[in-house]
């Protein structure tokens, strides 16, 4: 294939011009020169699969396998909509009823190992020793697959470390993609060569989320230590579009994890910017949102106590820098060439984008922000149980299998050991524990966990009100 076959006319003039130079260079042209090569990428390429919604499957399941027993309760005269949520939203008689439950997510974090040595200035990732190997890994897999793919998170460290292992043919990746998971990997990107882009293209990878934090070469050679480390990355990025389109594929799509920092916290709509230009669009209108998606994440761990903002800084970018976003986006869009009256605002089409809007915090910004300057970032998000856990298996290196990613960050006692065990054994054996949670290590809880549960225990008291209403107004007999 000609570098000038490929032409980037869903990209804006000047990202087509850089994405035209990468194809140009020794690498790019070693692959698009090798036609068995690309025959066997595009003939063998593995579908892409869309995850599952944690926000209706979640409340779904629970409602499904408990429904009938809080339904009884009702005709017993029990009226009392908190108990009766409660009743809704108990997973030990949910477990009970249907014990091959959905996972919905199965993160992997496959090493711990990071091909940045030294790491990224905020990294707080501990050691866990590596015990598990690929077939391991396909082995959870396989297990979490049934009865229905959950979203599958391979992380680390670094996880293209383990190469073909991830990406080849009968890797990971393709392995999930196969059996109909949405797979994801979380990666710096630099490792992303014309022929890895290729491969992750090939192999059905639905998502990859990539650590970036700033527009500012200067900003971001600090937080990754090594001024060679951002030219990769942007690179990295830019091979995985060029191979979805030598592949004529819109996946993955690229996701964008930023760690909010006092560096960065002020420069953020310059990055979004930044990645926005890179989207390509559809014509007469701005591309997938799912595309370029951003996730904007606090700095978390004590170690990281001199990188987190004041409060000051914090309710500065939750006004100030917030606007300034905003009216980037509306120029976004403009640019994209959606008409006015369809624009929306940033915070109904980028919802992981700002932490404080996405869910309800329960308290003012200025409280909010004392908090977060503190490092507490979500526990006035937090609900009085935890709904999403046994739906998720987060499994470190060393067979640890933990409730969520906040746990398997934090390390508090593990639910159960992979090795010895399977997934839903563990979460079995953990249920009691479930009662427990939210406990002290989930003030650092994720904002998409804490959304999840919000939209559960929503959920949850509205099938309530519904059971309430149907048992007090009777239908009429026919």
């Amino acid at each position: 294939m000609s570098p000038s076959a490929l032409r980037f006319d869903r990209y804006r003039p000047a990202e087509a011009r850089r994405l035209r130079a990468l194809t140009r260079t020794d690498q790019w042209r070693r692959v698009l020169d090798d036609g068995p090569f690309l025959a066997h990428c595009a003939g063998d390429r593995v579908p892409a699969s869309s995850p599952p919604s944690q926000l209706r499957g979640v409340p779904g399941f629970l409602i499904r396998a408990n429904g009938e027993h809080v339904r009884a309760l009702v005709a017993q005269g029990v009226a009392d909509e908190t108990t009766l949520a409660r009743a809704l939203g108990d997973w030990r008689r949910a477990l009970d009823a249907e014990p091959r439950h959905p996972l919905l997510f199965l993160g992997m974090t496959v090493t711990l190992d990071c091909s940045f040595k030294p790491r990224c200035l905020y990294c707080n990732q501990a050691h866990a020793d590596t015990l598990l190997g690929v077939a391991d890994w396909k082995r959870l897999i396989e297990e979490a697959a049934i009865p229905d793919p959950p979203y599958v998170y391979i992380s680390g460290g670094e996880p293209l470390l383990l190469g073909e292992a991830i990406w080849g043919d009968d890797g990971l990746a393709a392995h999930a993609a196969r059996l109909g998971c949405a797979v994801n990997i979380n990666t710096n990107a630099a490792l992303i060569s014309p022929l890895v882009a290729m491969r992750i293209v090939k192999s059905g990878v639905s998502r990859i989320h990539v650590s970036l934090d700033a527009a500012d070469p200067g900003i971001q050679e600090i937080l990754f230590r090594r001024p060679a480390r951002v030219g990769a990355v942007w690179r990295g990025i830019r091979n995985v579009l060029i191979a979805r389109e030598a592949l004529q594929s819109d996946h993955p799509r690229i996701h964008i994890n930023c760690v909010m920092t006092k560096l960065n916290l002020d420069s953020v709509p310059a990055l979004l910017q930044a990645v926005w230009s890179m989207r390509p669009v559809a014509p007469g209108g701005a591309g997938s949102l799912d595309d370029f998606a951003f996730h904007l994440i606090p700095v978390g761990g004590r170690s990281n106590a001199h990188l987190r903002p004041s409060a000051e800084q914090w309710r500065r970018f939750y006004t100030d820098t917030w606007e300034e976003a905003g009216r980037a986006w509306q120029s976004e869009q403009a640019s994209a060439g959606v008409v006015e009256a369809d624009r929306q605002p940033l915070e109904a089409v980028v919802p992981f984008a700002n932490p404080f809007l996405r869910v309800d915090h329960h308290m003012a910004l200025d409280e909010y922000c004392e908090l977060a300057a503190q490092g507490i970032y979500w526990q006035g998000a937090l609900c009085d149980a935890c709904w999403v856990a046994p739906t998720q298996a987060y499994v470190l290196p060393d067979g640890s299998q933990h409730w969520c990613g906040g746990h398997a960050i934090r390390r508090p006692e593990p639910m159960g050991d992979v090795r010895e065990a399977g997934l839903r054994a563990n979460i079995r054996a953990g249920v009691e524990r479930l009662g427990r949670l939210p406990g002290p290590e989930c003030a650092g809880c994720a904002g998409a966990t804490c959304v999840i549960n919000q939209s559960t225990l929503a959920a949850l008291r509205v099938h309530v009100r519904e059971l309430l209403d149907a048992h007090r107004s009777p239908a009429p007999a026919p």
